[in-house]
C-alpha cells in the first residue's frame, strides 16, 4: 500500500495520510508531502522512530537507516558469518536467534509468513552449526529390543 508522509526539520515524520492509495497520491501534490510503500511494522503512534531514506523513499528506522527487512538480513547474515567462523557457542547462537525473532515479529506482528521465514533460517543455521561443531543431527536407532507379553499387557523396552 502507498501513503503520503510528510516530515518535520529533524526528519521525523510529523503527518501521515493511511486513507488510501488515491488520497495519498492527491496528498503527496501538497508541498512537502511524499509518497512512500507502507511497512506493516509502521503505525501512526510509532512514527517517531520512523524517517524516509530519501534514495528511495523507503520508510526506515531512525536509529539504524533500515527497513526492518534489512535489519533483519543484516542480522542473520552477521549471525551466519560469526557461527562459520566457529565464534559462537551452541547457547549463545540459540539466544542471539531468540532475540532477533523477538524483535523480528513484535516488527512483523500482522504477517505470518514471519514465523514461516524465521523457522526456516533457524533450521538451516542450526543444520550448519551441527556441522560446524561435528555433531550428526540423524538420531540413533537403538541397538537392543525385548518386549515382555503378560496376562496384563505387554511391556516393551529399547536400549
Amino acid at each position: 500500500m502507498i501513503i503520503a508522509v510528510k516530515l518535520d526539520q529533524n526528519n521525523q515524520i510529523d503527518n501521515v495520510n493511511l486513507t488510501d492509495e488515491d488520497t495519498a497520491f492527491r496528498q503527496s501534490k501538497v508541498a512537502g508531502w511524499l509518497l512512500v510503500n507502507a511497512d506493516s511494522s509502521f503505525s501512526i503512534s510509532n512514527r517517531n522512530k520512523w524517517t524516509v531514506r530519501e534514495s528511495d523513499n523507503a520508510l526506515v528506522h531512525i536509529s539504524t537507516g533500515m527497513t526492518p527487512d534489512e535489519e533483519t538480513k543484516k542480522s542473520l547474515v552477521e549471525l551466519t558469518k560469526q557461527q562459520l567462523n566457529d565464534s559462537l557457542t551452541k547457547t549463545q547462537l540459540q539466544m542471539a536467534l531468540t532475540t532477533l525473532t523477538k524483535e523480528y515479529i513484535e516488527d512483523k506482528a500482522n504477517s505470518r509468513m514471519v514465523t514461516t521465514e524465521l523457522t526456516n533460517r533457524i533450521a538451516e543455521l542450526t543444520i550448519k552449526l551441527d556441522k560446524v561443531m561435528g555433531i550428526d543431527p540423524t538420531p540413533e536407532t537403538p541397538t537392543e529390543v525385548k518386549s515382555v507379553a503378560t496376562n496384563d499387557g505387554a511391556t516393551i523396552t529399547a536400549q
